[in-house]
């Protein structure tokens, strides 16, 4: 006789497929290990000293992007691994093996012989226990001749699908597939009707379905689900009788047993217990089975039994599940026994390795989490109402009173902190929850006060009971006395920060709270004029209409003018025009004159500038000297020439050779220009370039060298003209301009009758840029030369 178990684990990895098998032959159980790709590959034995494969290793070139469990049956263990070359599959056997490669495709190879392949498609593993099973060849010969064998007529046949009894699979019609295939998945959406009306009517329509076995089993499982054990007990006879060498059995036997013991059929249920524990040990449905015969012996009042079998399906049950129940009774009956200690280390394995089950007993393990913070056992109290909370949704009914229990657990722990972030979770989530005063009272036990001698601390102690009371009386104290305390260290910003929480305060029971907010923003406003941080400053004013004493009106137009706000600045300034004091009023006077300058009052700023100076005749004061400047700007905008030249002379004796006033001597030299003032141009021209070359910026090149250049030559003073014209030679200039300045020092050399350097210049300019009119004008000037 042969049967298969067949394990098939397609792996995406790299087009890889392992195939898993398990058989028996001539009483002899064994394994094949099938490794496909679409790539050759090598497979590696290693032998021991007897001859005796100890590993297998097959290599793979590309890396896999994930890995695979390891897979372990009775004869073969396989892991897989990623190496610096790729990815490598070892097999070790469990009692013995066999490496064959696969080198021929029945189905198509007309001729096949041994071969001896570093690399195939495929390889297969044989996995056996005393002689290799299928194979009984001898041992090939070293000396002998290796001759293919060729089929041409009679290729090797294919087989398909066989059932489990070994007979070909033949499917006339596909409704019953379907039928299966929508019955299996109605059992794990748990719709247990819906699978055992497909179930019936699949079987009575197609009662020699292939899926029989499958649809027997279903329905036994459904039933079982429904707890309708007379139905259980009915079809298990029947699958039992048709189907005793299926691989499901155990799980049959477990629910028939059950059911015999749920029906009160102690000795019934007995025998099928007995089959599955001593026909079907190493199946996990035997663990189940420990856990039905358990509660059997628990009901019927001997709970030292029940203990066994709960600690036997813990200790061989390779299903979380079914060791998180049977570790979860064997905490209640230690509790029952009074066995504290012991009960809180199976609830210490629940919630290590499946802390989701809490949530399935419920209601149990609420108990349990009571009953162990009644004996003083908080911490495995809390850890049950953790896991429960931490594994329900928040929108579940339950997670109201699961929140509560944790926080209530928290708090007679008397671990403060975790507790009052549950409670007030709790008081933010369920504003109107049934444990409401029950959460406030326990919240209210968690307040403490501790003296503090210094401020960091006192603040420190006033966040912390704003964090724990939020906007409860105490927390609203708290925020009162901290924005009092940051008031009186002056951490105004600190203050301001608080403001929205601030107004929320009841004004009758903290009547100072807009003292707090007006004073705070006052005294960060004059931070902000100190540090120059006018935007602020004027935010700040403007949000909370502050109106500073007088004192401070100098920084804050010094504020206006900086941010351009001139009304402003000229609104400051008015009320300042008639001080008593003179040297109030010309600083005044001076700021006036600058802010109408700004608002585009030039005539106003000059007038208030010959205020100013009429005052400083009286009581010098260099600093305002600046008004010299600001009239001088006034006039050259109302285009005053005469204004021009007279406050020029007064910047000259105020800030004589100040490089800040080099434009205002080009904006001189433009005017001479346009006056035809030869002298005063020249002037202002060589005041000009004495700044530029002490400073060696040459803003204003080669503007200032041509316009005097010109100016000399109209006075006859050629020489002079060519030099300042040379003195370009060393500054950087367009070709435009370079080409102009060459052309200027060649007419310039040619009227002083130096003609060979006039043609050097010309050629110099046409070389600077043909195509300017300078560089023409220098070709036509070569041509006459």
């Amino acid at each position: 006789m042969r049967y298969w178990i067949v394990l098939s684990l397609c792996l995406p990895l790299f087009a890889m497929e392992l195939t898993l098998q398990s058989g028996k032959e001539d009483s002899q159980t064994y394994s094949i290990l099938h490794l496909q790709h679409t790539a050759p590959f090598e497979c590696r034995a290693t032998d021991n000293e007897f001859g005796e494969t100890k590993r297998i290793d097959c290599r793979f070139t590309p890396l896999a992007p994930q890995k695979f469990s390891p897979i372990d049956n009775a004869y073969l263990k396989i892991t897989g691994t990623a190496t610096a070359g790729g990815y490598t599959i070892t097999i070790l056997p469990k009692k013995k093996m066999k490496l064959y490669p696969v080198s021929f495709d029945l189905t198509k190879a007309s001729q096949t012989y041994e071969s001896d392949v570093k690399t195939a498609k495929q390889w297969t593993v044989l996995g056996y226990a005393h002689t290799p099973p299928l194979v009984a060849a001898p041992a090939p010969k070293p000396t002998a001749f290796n001759f293919p064998v060729k089929i041409e007529k009679n290729i090797e046949p294919y087989v398909g699908g066989l059932d489990l009894k070994g007979n070909p699979i033949k499917i006339a019609r596909a409704q019953d597939v379907t039928d299966y295939m929508q019955m299996k998945k109605a059992y794990e959406s748990k719709n247990y009707d819906k699978v055992l009306d497909l179930a019936d009517y699949t079987l009575k329509h197609y009662p020699n379905t292939v899926f029989k076995n499958e649809l027997l089993l279903h329905q036994i499982r459904a039933y079982h689900e429904k707890e309708n054990y007379e139905r259980v007990i009915e079809i298990s006879k029947q699958f039992l009788r048709d189907y005793s060498s299926d691989q499901q059995v155990a799980e049959v036997l477990a629910y028939t047993a059950n059911a015999y013991g749920k029906n009160g059929l102690t000795a019934d249920a007995d025998y099928f217990y007995e089959r599955l524990f001593n026909e079907h040990g190493d199946s996990p449905y035997a663990a189940v089975g420990m856990i039905y015969k358990a509660k059997q012996l628990e009901f019927s009042g001997s709970p030292k039994r029940a203990m066994y079998y709960y600690q036997k399906a813990l200790e061989t049950s390779p299903d979380v599940e079914v060791a998180s129940q049977a570790a979860f009774k064997l905490a209640q009956l230690e509790l029952g026994s009074g066995n504290t200690e012991k009960a809180a280390e199976y609830v210490d394995k629940v919630i290590k390795a499946n802390p989701k089950y809490l949530s399935k007993v419920r209601s149990d393990a609420t108990n349990m989490s009571d009953t162990f913070v009644y004996r003083k056992d908080f911490k495995t109290g809390i850890k049950i109402a953790e896991a429960l909370l931490n594994n329900t949704d928040k929108k579940s009914s339950s997670h109201e009173v699961l929140l509560r229990n944790l926080g209530l657990r928290l708090a007679q722990a008397d671990r403060k902190t975790e507790a009052m972030k549950r409670l007030n979770e709790y008081l933010k989530t369920y504003k109107y929850g049934e444990y409401i005063e029950e959460v406030r009272r326990a919240k209210d036990g968690l307040f403490f006060e501790e003296g503090e001698s210094n401020t960091t601390g006192e603040i420190k102690k006033y966040d912390d009971l704003i964090s724990r009371y939020g906007n409860e009386s105490v927390g609203r104290k708290a925020l009162y006395k901290k924005a009092q305390l940051l008031l009186k260290e002056k951490k105004y910003k600190e203050v301001l920060d608080m403001e929205n929480e601030l107004h929320r305060l009841d004004s009758e029971e903290y009547p100072k709270t807009n003292a707090i907010i007006s004073q705070s923003a006052i005294g960060l406003q004059k931070q902000y004029l100190k540090e120059g941080k006018c935007v602020e400053a004027q935010t700040l004013q403007r949000m909370y209409k502050i109106k500073l004493l007088p004192q401070w009106d100098g920084l804050m137009f010094d504020c206006a003018i900086k941010t351009t706000q001139y009304a402003s600045a000229k609104k400051i300034a008015q009320t300042h025009l008639k001080a008593k004091s003179i040297a109030e009023r010309q600083v005044w006077l001076s700021r006036m004159a600058k802010t109408q300058f700004g608002l585009g009052e030039y005539k106003q700023a000059i007038k208030a500038g010959n205020e100013l100076v009429k005052l400083l005749a009286t009581e010098p004061n260099p600093p305002l000297n600046e008004i010299y400047r600001v009239m001088y700007d006034a006039s050259q905008r109302l285009g005053n020439s005469e204004g021009m030249i007279r406050y020029i002379k007064a910047v000259e004796t105020a800030f004589p050779g100040d490089f800040k006033d080099i434009e205002r001597y080009t904006q001189m030299v433009s005017l001479g220009l346009k006056q035809k003032n030869e002298a005063m141009l020249q002037t202002y021209a060589r005041k000009v370039m004495v700044l530029q070359g002490r400073t060696k910026t040459y803003t204003q090149s080669p503007y200032i060298e041509f316009t005097l250049a010109q100016s000399l030559q109209n006075i006859d003073k050629d020489a002079d003209a060519l030099e300042v014209l040379k003195t370009l030679n060393n500054r950087k200039l367009n070709a435009e301009k370079r080409s102009r300045q060459q052309y200027l020092i060649g007419a310039v050399a040619q009227k002083l009758g130096r003609k060979a350097e006039a043609r050097g210049a010309f050629n110099a300019s046409i070389k600077a840029d043909k195509n300017s009119a300078w560089g023409k004008l220098a070709k036509d000037a070569l041509g006459l030369l």
